[in-house]
């Protein structure tokens, strides 16, 4: 079963992307964080039963992890599936320009003015027209290239090594 790509696809995408990137950073500042503790002195720090539970820094670390973790590992399927699909319908427009301004922009995450520069940087008046004449046309090239995107990915579409050969 398939589904269309549309805008909002695209976008629920590129928020599990910033989601799992958030929490790759926030994996990584936890671990700096608990390279730099000391050994835990019971005598002062007593872990009490009840209403007045108390963890100690390193196991509240462990448990912030532990559920970072659970959640990437929930993520990281699903986007590894969503990426894949949403690169072989990209594949599947015509034009060269338009494939390229939406990987670009939605598989490898580049910003606008990242795009404008890596088509327009050798043009001699890329100075003076990135922001007007250069923005326009890249993003009337990203409007046409997801129309184009949501036509493509409406039909049935079976990848190459799954089709029968006669």
């Amino acid at each position: 079963m398939y589904e269309k790509i549309t805008t909002e696809r695209l976008t629920a995408y590129q928020d599990m992307v910033r989601e799992y990137d958030f929490l790759l950073d926030q994996k990584e500042k936890i671990i700096k964080k608990t390279n730099t503790l000391q050994a835990i002195d019971y005598s002062k720090d007593r872990v009490q039963s009840g209403n007045g539970q108390k963890t100690t820094q390193p196991e509240m670390y462990a448990m912030k992890l532990e559920k970072i973790n659970n959640r990437i590992s929930e993520l990281d399927p699903k986007i590894r599936a969503e990426h894949e699909e949403i690169k072989i319908q990209i594949s599947r427009i015509k034009k060269w320009n338009f494939r390229k301004v939406l990987v670009l922009r939605y598989l490898e995450k580049w910003k606008w003015n990242e795009i404008i520069q890596e088509f327009f940087w050798q043009e001699d008046d890329y100075d003076e027209a990135k922001d007007f004449k250069y923005k326009d046309k890249i993003l009337f090239w990203h409007r046409q290239a997801l129309e184009q995107l949501e036509k493509v990915s409406d039909k049935p579409f079976v990848k190459i090594e799954k089709q029968l050969h006669f």
